[in-house]
């Protein structure tokens, strides 16, 4: 449980650093300089890769949970239970996954960074599940 709440800590805090944030300019009160943001196709600290990765599973999670409230509505209250149970469930497996993954690494800077990369694969394997359960459900 503690670790959850180190790795839950750690991603707030990362992903409020690639949200935008702002840092004050030392020549006036007025002007504003935007942090810079990393080559994502490069990365080349431990610090970049966390935040590429941040921002990679960000943006597959938003998909994850378009698709699903998508799915909803298309599919019957059985459906429903059995999706709601299966989606609790693979939550749980996805963490406990890249808490596997990032073991190799523990205690080391590379813990963070493939954790977050991981849960970035992971989510994106699940949107292509629910990509193919809406089309099912389309049918």
């Amino acid at each position: 449980m503690k670790n959850r709440t180190i790795w839950a800590t750690f991603t707030a805090i990362l992903l409020f650093l690639t949200a935008g944030f702002l840092v004050p300019g030392q020549a006036s009160n007025n002007r504003v300089q935007i942090a810079q943001q990393p080559n994502c196709k490069s990365p080349q600290t431990t610090v970049d890769m966390t935040i590429c990765s941040s921002q990679e599973f960000k943006a597959a999670d938003t998909k994850l949970n378009q698709l699903y409230q998508q799915l909803l509505p298309k599919i019957n209250s059985k459906q429903k239970q059995r999706l709601t149970t299966a989606q609790r469930t693979w939550v749980k497996f996805r963490d406990e996954t890249c808490n596997y993954e990032a073991g190799h690494f523990e205690g080391g800077t590379l813990a963070a960074p493939i954790y977050v990369s991981c849960k970035a694969t992971v989510t994106q394997q699940r949107v292509k599940d629910l990509e193919d359960y809406l089309e099912q459900a389309s049918l």
